[in-house]
């Protein structure tokens, strides 16, 4: 370790939840200027660890010094005061303020655009806030209510509230990101990586990140852990991907491979969109799903595939144009009818709009879809408890603990959980899936997406809204590229070889 007094050191920290035990004896420390990064599967104990580093969480022991003090964190104020500025998985923004108000949340009185009284100068607060966002490439007006904003905009406004730490008097800053790329686009992604090497120069980074490349082209250091405890520390010049993937899950990776097959000629598509449009989103959309095809949609921010994802659920109203299921077209087009015909979507903002946090995780799975679990109309415990059991095996959810209220999984686990409730559909013909991989690790990843071939190979047609790019070549059969709210490109994955930077040129 270097000889600098570290920005933070945890000595032996340990938590449990009941008999979970979630942190495992943890040490490490942080030098001034390195960016660390922290790795592992869904629920690891990242999260939780990052809950104690922000006094979100007080540990049941150990010690944590803050540029060589002994601190002890009785809650996030306590953290802030110490200079840990944090982005969390999930967002934590006030929707009904502005981003000014959000940006500058922590900002003491009688500091910048806050008066002693608390109340705020709205001139200083707007151009504090503006200068923060410029520093990670945003052009958002700090006047805008972030209720209003997208959800990329969203996060890129959390980036922006955790940097306000540099600018903090006292030593050294911490600024936690967890997971901050999961929603961001390639271009933001680089933005985002140079702030995060002007951080460097004022402060230490912790990056959350399951994109081990992200992790090996950002990071000093890479920390590991499994199973609450932390099982490696590595220097990245000192590791391979292929090495931190077998660290994380215990296995080496696996490269799928599958054979594509072109639809009949005559064959009907289960999902005909014609001419589809809504003002301001997207507009003249047209394609076609067949049954067993996943047809992978991309696009940047703005592009309007994440509007026409919802619209296709029913969630979102369109202008103009035609939904076509199995050849008939729909009407008055709404949720509870998409549902009944047979059609699943998992949302990109899974608390918000996928989960019902305060249920078990047994009941969050079978509420949209009893199916095997009930019997003449009635639900039966026993039958759900089993069927829930059977996915959870199927998608290795951890911890394995059904009566657990899906709020206390990580976010990764409450993905699966999301999606499961949907594959347990005796009747899924069409499945929209926006970014199901986000926040979750390279081996659920796997785990993941083997079940979405499998929906496919049992006749399901699927949409899906990629992370990546690579991950669209990967599982797509076809592949949508929309810009500004057209589909600009369709390629077919059976008679053509896009790469990467085809898809990308198309997109921009």
């Amino acid at each position: 370790m270097t000889e600098q007094t570290p920005v933070i050191a945890l000595k032996d920290i340990r938590i449990s939840f009941g008999a979970v035990a979630a942190v495992k004896g943890v040490s490490l420390e942080i030098a001034p200027g390195q960016v660390v990064g922290l790795i592992g599967e869904n629920g690891a104990g990242k999260s939780t660890l990052l809950k104690i580093i922000t006094g979100i969480h007080q540990p049941d022991g150990g010690t944590i010094e803050v540029n060589g003090a002994p601190v002890r964190f009785r809650g996030p104020r306590d953290a802030i005061a110490a200079g840990v500025g944090v982005v969390h998985q999930e967002q934590s923004l006030f929707t009904n303020l502005s981003v000014a108000e959000n940006v500058e949340m922590n900002t003491k009185p009688g500091k910048g655009g806050v008066g002693r009284a608390g109340f705020y100068r709205w001139g200083r607060l707007n151009r504090d806030a503006a200068e923060t966002l410029a520093k990670i490439g945003s052009k958002l007006d700090p006047r805008t209510k972030v209720g209003d904003l997208s959800f990329v905009d969203r996060q890129m406004v959390e980036i922006a509230r955790a940097i306000r730490v540099q600018t903090r008097d006292g030593g050294q800053p911490l600024v936690i990101l967890d997971e901050p790329t999961s929603v961001l686009e390639r271009t933001e992604t680089a933005i985002l990586e140079r702030e995060i090497g002007k951080l460097r120069e004022v402060g230490s980074v912790i990056f959350v990140s399951h994109r081990l490349d992200e992790v090996m082209r950002i990071c000093d250091r890479v920390l590991v852990m499994r199973d609450g405890e932390l099982i490696a520390d590595r220097p990245v010049q000192d590791v391979t991907e292929a090495e931190l993937f077998r660290l994380m899950v215990g296995r080496e990776a696996r490269a799928e491979s599958r054979e594509r097959h072109a639809p009949a000629a005559d064959e009907r598509p289960v999902l005909e969109v014609r001419g589809l449009s809504r003002r301001g989103e997207y507009d003249d959309v047209s394609f076609r799903v067949f049954a067993g095809r996943l047809t992978a949609v991309v696009g940047t921010s703005g592009s309007g595939r994440e509007a026409l994802s919802r619209a296709l659920f029913g969630a979102e109203p369109f202008d103009r144009g035609q939904i076509l299921l199995d050849g008939a077209a729909v009407s008055d087009w709404s949720i509870p009818k998409a549902v009944k015909a047979g059609v699943g979507y998992v949302p990109a903002e899974r608390r918000v709009e996928g989960m019902v946090g305060g249920l078990t995780a047994a009941e969050n799975l079978t509420l949209t879809h009893p199916g095997a679990s009930s019997a003449g109309g009635v639900l039966r415990p026993g039958r759900r408890n089993k069927t829930t059991q059977e996915w959870f095996d199927a998608l290795q959810v951890r911890p394995n603990d059904i009566s657990l209220e899906l709020e206390r999984f990580s976010g990764g686990n409450q993905q699966k959980v999301v999606l499961a409730k949907w594959l347990t559909s005796q009747n899924l013909r069409l499945l929209v899936l926006d970014h199901p991989l986000r926040g979750l690790d390279p081996g659920a990843s796997q785990i993941v997406n083997a079940q979405i071939r499998r929906a496919c190979d049992n006749g399901t047609a699927v949409v899906l809204l990629a992370d990546t790019l690579e991950e669209a070549l990967e599982m797509g059969d076809d592949i949508i590229v929309m810009r500004d709210g057209e589909a600009a490109a369709h390629y077919d994955l059976v008679a053509e070889n896009p790469s990467t930077l085809d898809l990308l040129e198309r997109m921009l």
